[in-house]
C-alpha cells in the first residue's frame, strides 16, 4: 500500500515536471519559416538605345519569399515574383500602334544578414525567365521567353513585428538582369507570416 502511494506521488511529479517542460518549450519555441509578400513601384535604368525616349521607366514589382530564420544574424530563403522592368509604346507607319513589355520573374536563393534590431540586407543569386510581350497595330503578337542565367538583387530593409506572428516592413531592392543588361531599382512594402 505505501510503495503504491509512493509510486502514484512519483507518477504525478513526472507529468507535473513534463507538462511544466513542454509549456515552456511551446509558449518559448521561436517560429523559424516566415513566407513574405510585397509589392511596390520600381524605376527602370533605361539603356535602351532606339526608342528610349518611348520607355515607361515606372513600373512595379511584386515579390513571394519563403525564408529560414533562425536564431542567428543569418538567414537564407528563395524568391519569386514578378518584376515589370519596362514598358515602352509607340506609334509606326507600317506596324501602327505598337507596345512593348518586358518583365523578369526571378527565381533567386537569398541570403539575409540582420543587423541592429529591425534592420537586415538581403544578397540574391539566380536566374530569372524574361517575358517580352509585344504587340502591334497591324502585324500581330510577338511573345517571346527566355531564361537568364545570372540575375542578382542587393536589398536594403526595415522591419517590424506588429505581433507574434505578424511583420510589417519595407526594402529598397536593387536588380541586375545580365542577360540584356537591365537594372532597376524597387520601393516595395512587405508583410511577414511566421508559419512555424
Amino acid at each position: 500500500m505505501k510503495a503504491g502511494k509512493i509510486a502514484l506521488v512519483g507518477w504525478m511529479m513526472v507529468a507535473v515536471g513534463l507538462s511544466t517542460t513542454l509549456a515552456q518549450t511551446t509558449e518559448t519555441k521561436p517560429h523559424r519559416w516566415t513566407v513574405y509578400g510585397g509589392i511596390g513601384p520600381n524605376y527602370y535604368f533605361n539603356n535602351l538605345e532606339t526608342a528610349s525616349q518611348h520607355v515607361t521607366e515606372v513600373n512595379y514589382s511584386f515579390v513571394t519569399r519563403i525564408m529560414w530564420e533562425p536564431e542567428h544574424f543569418l538567414s537564407l530563403g528563395f524568391e519569386t515574383g514578378y518584376n515589370r522592368l519596362y514598358s515602352l509604346s509607340g506609334d509606326g507607319p507600317v506596324i501602327g500602334k505598337s507596345s512593348i513589355v518586358n518583365v523578369a520573374v526571378p527565381l533567386q536563393v537569398v541570403v539575409s544578414m540582420k543587423f541592429f534590431d529591425d534592420f537586415y540586407a538581403n544578397f540574391n543569386l539566380g536566374q530569372a525567365i524574361l517575358l517580352n510581350r509585344v504587340t502591334t497595330q497591324n502585324n500581330g503578337d510577338f511573345h517571346a521567353t527566355v531564361l537568364s542565367l545570372g540575375d542578382f538583387a542587393a536589398t536594403i530593409g526595415y522591419r517590424k513585428d506588429i505581433s507574434p506572428r505578424f511583420r510589417l516592413g519595407t526594402e529598397l531592392k536593387a536588380y541586375y538582369s545580365s542577360k540584356l543588361n537591365d537594372k532597376n531599382l524597387s520601393l516595395l512594402f512587405m508583410a511577414g507570416y511566421r508559419l512555424w
